[in-house]
């Protein structure tokens, strides 16, 4: 009794292969330029823009009038420049906001991950914020 080994021809592994290739493109999305993202888009009554995090907030590059959000607490710096930018920094998983409790006109959205900006107010004092979708989550501007 003989044993024969089928070996697949070349024409065959030929004809498989784009079909594996395509198939590998549309599993990784690779190329389509099409995906979704849930990050949901600064939102602010100034301007406002979003970036993704850079520098880290260990970087001596940081800037000194940088908002950081980690577990679901804000980190203000002591005082910012009156009319000057502010970064915010999520650090968290999920998105947060920086809007002001009252007067001074800022109200940005930061998805996770993210950095967005905002100017400070042109008036010097003390601007109670909060994130709108944790209560628990405040904190103070302080403008000089």
């Amino acid at each position: 009794m003989s044993r024969s080994r089928h070996r697949p021809s070349g024409r065959r592994v030929l004809a498989v292969l784009p079909i594996a290739v395509l198939a590998a493109g549309v599993l990784t999305g690779c190329g389509t330029g099409s995906g979704s993202s849930s990050a949901a888009a600064p939102t602010t009554a100034t301007t406002a823009t979003a970036s993704p995090m850079a520098p880290s907030p260990m970087s001596p590059s940081a800037s000194a009038s940088t908002i950081h959000i980690s577990s679901f607490a804000f980190d203000a710096p002591a005082s910012v420049p009156a009319g000057s930018a502010v970064t915010v920094m999520n650090m968290d998983a999920e998105a947060h906001t920086v809007t002001a409790d009252g007067a001074g006109g800022f109200d940005v959205t930061v998805a996770p991950g993210q950095t967005a900006t905002f100017t400070a107010p042109a008036a010097p004092g003390t601007y109670p914020f909060h994130c709108t979708y944790h209560s628990q989550m405040t904190g103070s501007l302080v403008v000089a």
